[in-house]
Order: structure tokens, then sequence, then C-alpha cells
């Protein structure tokens, strides 16, 4: 019996309960990797596995996107390091 998975997105998959248990260690091989693999049961979601780096990477984006919406509310299309700084060190003040 092969590993049969179900593409849910780019890097997401669905597998069933039976067919994890059987195929963890290639599934966490696959997190490992990048990909999100969320166990089923009955054609339910019962679990998703996934990388803790794919939580801060998604952080890292939206704080990403905040500032560089910020910077386009102040006008400027780029935000430089050193404004960044500078906002940084007025929050403090």
């Amino acid at each position: 019996m092969a590993l049969s998975l179900e593409k849910r997105s780019d890097n997401g998959y669905a597998v069933g309960s039976f067919a994890a248990k059987t195929y963890f260690a290639e599934l966490l091989r696959m997190v490992e990797n990048g990909s999100v693999v969320t166990i089923t049961r009955n054609g339910h979601d019962i679990a998703t596995v996934q990388s803790p780096m794919v939580k801060e990477n998604k952080k890292a984006l939206a704080a990403w996107k905040s500032l560089c919406s910020l910077g386009k509310e102040i006008g400027s299309e780029k935000v430089t390091l050193e404004e960044i700084q500078e906002w940084k060190n007025d929050g403090r003040k």
C-alpha cells in the first residue's frame, strides 16, 4: 500500500489517520521540508502537523506587510532599515 495524500494547497496535504500511523516517518520528513499535513478521520479534519517555523514565517510576513503599508501611508514606497530604526526609537520616547 502506497501513501495516499489529498493535495489541499501549494504545500498542504491531507491523509487518513490509518495511513498517518503507517507512514508517520515519511509524513514527518514532509513536514520537515515545509509541508503542512492534516490528519483526517472519516473525512473530518482531526489534527494538523506543521513545522514551528511555518507559524514564525507567517508572523514575520505579516509584520513586513504591516511595515510596508505604513510606509505607503506616509508617502514612501520603500521602507529603509534606517526608517524602521527611527520609528522604533521614536516609539521608545
